[in-house]
């Protein structure tokens, strides 16, 4: 790393003539200088962002080539380790000019011990970089004064700790941990239009709120709620009437974890299903504190999510055998992961009658129950194309004998992978 850290500063300090940089030499469209330039660019953009420093001194078309496909950059905590080895301010400039094109900034990963250095890195790029259109980032300690300059270019938020939200005017995706961090002290909402939105916990008292968001953001494309905190009937009832009001939702995860006595998601979901026409992606997690609190009946609502392509189902804390059948109504289905407790075979039992489309299938193998009947009920499948089942038991009732048999059986199963004892193992179809 240390080597070709040396290399791309190298590189940076030789290959960036001032010359260049001002006068940019213009080549006509029938030059011969300019011959196989597409070519040498696509090669080159499928090289790294470092590699292609180290390129740029192959020749003079490779040079002028190289960053040509570099329209995203990624700011994360080893750009940041790796700049800080070298003078801060001019290379990043260096590398802002060499890469003119970029369009979208990205550190939304970066961590917190950087936070004091974005926004000088933000205004470096900003500066030297015309066509930049997007950047996608945190808040971080202390923006206020930097967010009225690049609020407008923020699109893209994770977390939000500060009232600069405001100054975010082309806003799209935003992260959030409690509702009222998008309302500020006058209670104004701060985010609308939205087409992402991620709810870490969703609380009673957040519905007033969660009402007037949803005003604001019919169209939202994708929503992920997690209730992971104490919640009743009432207000998921509530929850599920504002959420059927998101009509153009295409995505939609909601994490329910409830407490209390028997309670019935049946209702909630039914109205979300009827009313979110649109949804094609579906991530359920249901859980419940009292094992005798899930109502099986709840899966039956399933059956009015029709444009469903993928499922992702996730239930914890079930008790009594439980069945899929309302997937018969999701014609279209094409992904499944399932991660379901106490799932026994019948599961799989006419999964190719219920879902006559599907072609992936995820299974985490929570007790084992994965055998030689389930892999008959999954090779009628006939449109499966990758099957996954992943099991932290150490112990296994399946061979690799199985497993290639399954292959030769299912008539369009290309991929198989499993992790079984710790291991990860792939099976392939073999080409005759």
């Amino acid at each position: 790393m240390a080597q070709q850290l040396t290399q791309m500063m190298a590189s940076l300090e030789t290959t960036d003539g001032c010359e260049d940089r001002q006068q940019p030499k213009i080549y006509a469209k029938n030059s011969m200088d300019r011959f196989g330039d597409d070519l040498c660019q696509l090669l080159l953009s499928y090289l790294s962002f470092e590699d292609r420093f180290q390129c740029e001194s192959v020749s003079k078309q490779f040079r002028r080539t190289v960053f040509e496909s570099v329209v995203c950059i990624e700011i994360n905590d080893r750009f940041m380790r790796q700049i800080l080895k070298t003078t801060f301010t001019e290379t990043l400039a260096t590398i802002a000019i060499k890469c003119l094109k970029i369009e979208i900034i990205d550190c939304q990963t970066i961590r917190a011990e950087y936070y004091e250095l974005i926004p000088e890195v933000l205004a470096i790029f900003r500066h030297n970089c015309q066509h930049l259109r997007e950047i996608y980032c945190n808040f971080w300690q202390n923006c206020e004064q930097t967010m009225p300059t690049i609020g407008p270019l923020v699109t893209r938020i994770r977390v939000i700790d500060t009232q600069s939200l405001i100054h975010c005017h082309r806003l799209s995706h935003l992260n959030v941990i409690r509702l009222r961090k998008v309302f500020d002290t006058s209670g104004e909402l701060m985010a609308k239009n939205l087409n992402t939105f991620v709810l870490f916990f969703y609380l009673a008292d957040d519905y007033h709120r969660l009402s007037a968001f949803v005003a604001h953001n019919q169209c939202l494309k994708c929503l992920d709620v997690m209730c992971k905190m104490r919640i009743s009937e009432d207000p998921l009832t509530g929850l599920s009437a504002q959420l059927s009001r998101l009509t153009q939702l295409r995505q939609l995860r909601l994490v329910l974890n409830i407490t209390g006595a028997q309670t019935s998601f049946t209702d909630s979901l039914r109205t979300i299903g009827v009313n979110c026409k649109q949804l094609q992606r579906l991530s359920l997690q249901l859980s419940h504190t009292d094992s005798h609190g899930f109502d099986r009946k709840t899966l039956d609502s399933l059956r009015f999510y029709h444009r469903l392509k993928r499922l992702d189902l996730r239930l914890y804390v079930i008790v009594g055998e439980i069945v899929l059948d309302s997937l018969s109504d999701c014609k279209r289905l094409k992904h499944l992961e399932l991660y379901i407790i106490k799932m026994t075979a019948n599961v799989l039992k006419d999964l190719h009658i219920k879902c006559p489309r599907l072609q992936y299938l995820f299974i985490h193998d929570f007790n084992n129950i994965i055998d030689t009947e389930c892999l008959s009920h999954i090779s009628r499948l006939p449109a499966l194309q990758m099957l996954v089942i992943e099991s932290w038991d150490e112990s296994t009732n399946l061979s690799d004998i199985d497993f290639n048999d399954l292959l030769s059986r299912s008539p369009k199963l290309k991929n198989i992978k499993t992790y079984q004892s710790y291991v990860w193992k792939f099976y392939c179809r073999q080409n005759n």
